[in-house]
């Protein structure tokens, strides 16, 4: 399969607005929930339990104990209960495999990785990725938010849209050290040809650059151009582009992908 691009119907295209000029780009892409034969869910599942835990962490257990049940267990016990944040989650992962598939970058974790406790929704930036290719190196914040409503109007420019303003204003300088330091703490599951170069850049005065974005997930149904102007033009105290990912039957695939996963976890 070719990634999450074998679902996209269109995108990813700059939305134009009329009147003032946008503060920031706001990229609008499509998904459908199934093609050919394949379904969204059973590839999000695929990849939804690396954002829960580390690869290498998992790696080493299965190392360790030789019991592939008990370690697929344990990364899968993290997963949540309750059906909103699951939608929730769904709409991060989906994010996150979006900024490395789409656009190019690589995660170094996800905060889903952070979870201490079942359904536990600590506020940290969703996503901390970055370009190791660059120089200097950037360190790309994402902040994931988004809305499973089927039907419009469904008054986004109300709701997620603008949450997504306030947690970039809320996020301060104790947080953005709070994701560097968990970032050293994971630059040992990068790529070996990254990790040395991500290393030195994370060092307390590495040379790097400190990049924000915005990624919003809704229903296919529910786009609304005129809801989304707000997007492009309101300003913030972070610079960031954003990218609104509409996805097809969105609450249904994310009801899917998590059944999925249940039914992997009652299998060992």
């Amino acid at each position: 399969m070719a990634g999450l691009d074998a679902f996209l119907k269109t995108g990813r295209y700059v939305l134009t607005f009329n009147g003032s000029t946008p503060v920031r780009s706001v990229f609008r892409s499509e998904y459908l929930s199934q093609a050919e034969k394949v379904a969204m869910a059973k590839y999000v599942a695929s990849k939804a339990p690396l954002f829960y835990r580390d690869l290498a962490k998992i790696a080493s257990d299965m190392s360790e104990s030789q019991h592939f049940g008990a370690v697929i267990k344990d990364t899968l016990a993290k997963i949540p209960k309750s059906e909103t944040f699951r939608e929730s989650h769904f709409c991060e992962i989906v994010s996150g495999i979006f900024a490395e598939e789409k656009l190019g970058l690589t995660r170094i974790y996800s905060k889903l990785t952070l979870l201490t406790a079942e359904n536990a929704n600590a506020y940290k930036m969703d996503l901390v990725l970055c370009r190791p290719e660059t120089n200097p190196v950037q360190f790309v914040f994402g902040e994931v938010k988004s809305s499973c409503k089927k039907e419009a109007p469904a008054g986004h420019d109300k709701s997620c849209f603008v949450d997504l303003f306030r947690s970039f204003n809320e996020y301060n300088e104790a947080d953005l050290q709070f994701d560097l330091t968990a970032a050293r703490d994971r630059i040992e599951a990068l790529p070996p040809d990254q990790k040395e170069k991500v290393k030195k850049a994370l060092l307390p005065y590495g040379d790097r650059e400190l990049r924000y974005a915005g990624f919003i997930v809704i229903d296919s149904n529910t786009f609304d151009q005129a809801e989304a102007e707000i997007l492009a033009k309101r300003t913030n105290t972070k610079e960031f582009d954003v990218d609104l990912l509409c996805i097809e039957t969105l609450q249904s695939i994310s009801h899917d992908t998590y059944d999925r996963l249940d039914k992997q976890f009652e299998a060992f």
